[in-house]
């Protein structure tokens, strides 16, 4: 078994806290090498460089992409930094894993879905959160059940810990830099494509001073699902100087209402299903896709970037719902005005 190689684009916050530690496993097994790393910050990159063990460094991906031979490519920068990575890789028929949000433009992302689907390549959207064992619980459960009605409440804790989250413009706001992970795992839960958005958003007074938060305080979203069943996602972010915080998930089917986790299941005020161990989400993420790029199945994987175009239409949308004043986002319609 030869190692598939392994390039990354982005070794910042998120790459070196998740996803180069959750191969770092598969590295040793031999089932992967890390052979090059591209990233605008000479001085991280030099030390990530180091830490993980890699020779071959760039500040330029074309550069990259162009000389080394590279079997997977992982794309972990912000939103507004995507240009041609995505096109690249499947032109040249490279495995493909990008981390969310994959866009903030729409039309990028639908421009870029559509070169991955007609390449055939395995893909994948960093949505961790659907390789929880709880997840795979909940949407086994809620399978054997009729689903009516979900909520979610996320109250954030905590000051941000990198600029580009900081700012509406770099991360189009918390609901689609964070938020998007609980919407997409409803999605999951659900089993079934979001159809319309119509969301209301407490806006924070604007601040010019690029170091400072200007995103929205308060998020309310409701969602309507293609299989008609209705949802609510909110989102605050004014909990900055202190610990305390929620998240809170639900969901609600004839006769049952089913309380959601990532370490137990609760049904009607029982507990229907509880982990025995901690679950690494991005342990088990990178396993399933390198898996998938080695069998060549895309099906393999939990959220592919077709599959994910849902989820980031989903955040988007209730962006420009509440641009304008509520009304309601038709997705399938937004999407395809987005070609």
């Amino acid at each position: 078994m030869s190692a598939l190689r392994v390039g990354f684009i982005g070794v910042g916050h998120i790459a070196n806290r998740s996803h180069l530690p959750a191969l770092v496993p598969l590295v040793e097994a031999g089932e992967v090498v890390l052979q090059a790393f591209c990233d605008m910050d000479a001085q991280l990159l030099a030390e990530q460089a180091r830490a993980f063990g890699v020779k071959r460094t760039y500040s330029d991906h074309h550069e990259m992409l162009d000389k080394e031979k590279l079997d997977v490519l992982y794309v972990i920068i912000p939103p507004t930094c995507h240009t041609d990575a995505e096109l690249l890789a499947a032109e040249k028929g490279i495995a493909l894993f990008v981390e969310k949000p994959q866009a903030l433009d729409m039309g990028q992302a639908v421009c870029f879905e559509e070169a991955i689907r007609r390449s055939g390549i395995v893909s994948a959207v960093g949505f961790m959160m659907r390789y929880y064992p709880a997840a795979e619980q909940l949407r086994e459960l809620v399978a054997h059940r009729t689903p009516r009605h979900a909520n979610i409440q996320l109250f954030y804790s905590g000051a941000p810990v990198r600029h580009w989250t900081n700012r509406k413009e770099l991360c189009g706001g918390s609901f689609v830099e964070n938020s998007i992970h609980t919407v997409d795992l409803l999605r999951y839960f659900i089993d079934s494509d979001f159809e319309a958005v119509s969301a209301f958003y407490f806006e924070r007074p604007c601040d010019p001073d690029p170091k400072t938060i200007n995103l929205p305080y308060a998020y309310n979203v409701n969602y309507r699902f293609a299989s008609n069943v209705v949802a609510n996602v909110t989102t605050s972010r004014v909990l900055t100087n202190t610990k305390a915080s929620r998240w809170e998930t639900l969901v609600v089917c004839n006769d049952s209402l089913i309380e959601y986790s990532h370490s137990q299941i609760v049904e009607n005020g029982e507990v229907v299903w509880q982990s025995r161990e901690q679950a690494n989400p991005f342990a088990l993420q990178a396993k399933h896709f390198i898996a998938a790029v080695r069998a060549g199945d895309p099906s393999m994987v939990k959220s592919s970037y077709s599959t994910a175009r849902n989820s980031l239409a989903a955040v988007l949308g209730a962006n420009a719902s509440a641009d304008r004043g509520g009304e309601m986002i038709h997705l399938p319609t937004f999407v395809d005005n987005a070609r």
